[in-house]
């Protein structure tokens, strides 16, 4: 099966995720290093200020983060464990909901992703700094965030 395909099996799985089908999270672009998703806001999104409640744009950003940690590996996944261990974000402007729908955009280099791949043949662990930019539907930034993906071997 080619990487493609299981892409598509991954993605498949994801929008059965009771999380993602509260927020309505959607996928964009899904490449080795790159994830994209996105999330048109509802009424119950809102915060008491009409903005998108930042616990949905922290959700938004840790689901484009974990994906873009497994995009370049996802022939391998059978092989590791993936959980993320923390994460942080900085909002830098309001998330109305009229400028949305918003994506979250998150990247890893190719060099990080063959390091990535090494360390899963090898059975190392390793731990991904992943970042990741909210823009609202202009493309103005209104987060910026980063999660650590910690992948390791599967028990055997």
């Amino acid at each position: 099966m080619d990487s493609a395909t299981m892409g598509d099996m991954v993605m498949a799985g994801f929008q059965k995720l009771g999380f993602i089908q509260f927020t309505g999270i959607e996928g964009v672009d899904y490449a080795p290093g790159r994830n994209v998703v996105r999330m048109a806001a509802r009424p119950e999104h809102f915060n008491h200020n009409g903005d998108i409640h930042a616990a949905l744009l922290f959700g938004l950003a840790e689901t484009a983060a974990m994906g873009a940690s497994i995009s370049g590996i996802v022939d391998l996944l059978g092989d590791t464990f993936i959980v993320a261990r923390d994460g942080r974000i900085e909002y830098l402007a309001r998330a109305k909901g009229e400028a949305g729908p918003f994506s979250a955009t998150a990247e890893l280099s190719p060099e990080t992703i063959t390091q990535t791949r090494a360390n899963i043949e090898s059975r190392t662990e390793i731990e991904l700094e992943v970042p990741v930019t909210i823009a609202d539907v202009t493309g103005k930034p209104v987060a910026r965030a980063a999660f650590t993906a910690v992948i390791r071997p599967r028990r055997k």
